[in-house]
């Protein structure tokens, strides 16, 4: 068994195939929100801000978003592979976004990951109008950029004084990159990627989740033998 080692996965265009957030607002938004979406393209908004309000401005249902999530958004293939040989080996998973477990919940309880653990911005409502969401931020850490709403570094932080290894496996250019430079082991594709090439961050390149999942049975292997994972 493998107890130290801890994978941590984007979930929107990493663990997801889409930008869940982005499907939503281009399934929903109206030119309210294509104001909003220019503005912070144009860098008048913080991604914070940007996401709060775009979520905010969409005219239908909370229930509404998280069952078209759950219908429309797709897990990376070799997603399931990961977690089951994760399960196996005895390593910790978890989804650390700076996306809304609006969306990220229904996805995996839709193909049954119930009970994976999630560290993301939390919305305080399902019922009601999207206009009534309400947003808070356990999983910020002081001195990490405000706007990103999620610091993924503060979710292996302890870890890596404790644990053999630290996987993170990511996309972006926000809150990716930190973690990125401070795990022990990359998984990126996309901005990430480009990204940890630019600044000589070793990282293996991914576009399905198998590798990932070859990853920790291997290391659980070599852990099993006594030796020290690569």
């Amino acid at each position: 068994m493998m107890q130290s080692m801890l994978v941590i996965i984007d979930f929107d265009d990493t663990a997801a195939v889409q930008n869940v957030a982005r499907l939503l607002l281009d399934r929903f938004g109206d030119s309210a929100c294509s104001e909003i979406q220019a503005r912070y393209t144009a860098g008048k908004l913080k991604f914070r801000d940007y996401q709060e309000m775009a979520f905010r401005s969409l005219p239908v249902d909370v229930a509404r978003l998280r069952e078209y999530a759950a219908e429309a958004a797709t897990l990376r293939p070799g997603f399931r592979e990961t977690v089951e040989a994760a399960r196996k080996a005895g390593a910790d998973v978890a989804i650390v976004s700076a996306g809304l477990d609006l969306y990220i919940d229904p996805v995996l309880q839709r193909n049954g990951f119930p009970d994976l653990p999630v560290r993301s911005v939390r919305t305080g409502a399902f019922d009601g109008p999207a206009a009534s969401l309400t947003f808070s931020y356990p999983a910020t850490r002081p001195g990490c950029p405000e706007e990103y709403g999620v610091c993924k570094c503060r979710a292996f932080a302890a870890a890596l004084d404790t644990r053999t290894e630290v996987v993170f496996v990511g996309d972006g250019r926000l809150a990716d990159t930190c973690a990125a430079a401070r795990a022990t082991t990359v998984f990126a594709r996309s901005r990430l990627l480009e990204h940890c090439r630019a600044n000589a961050i070793p990282a293996r390149p991914f576009d399905d989740l198998f590798p990932l999942a070859a990853h920790i049975a291997s290391a659980a292997r070599l852990g099993a033998n006594g030796a020290r994972p690569a």
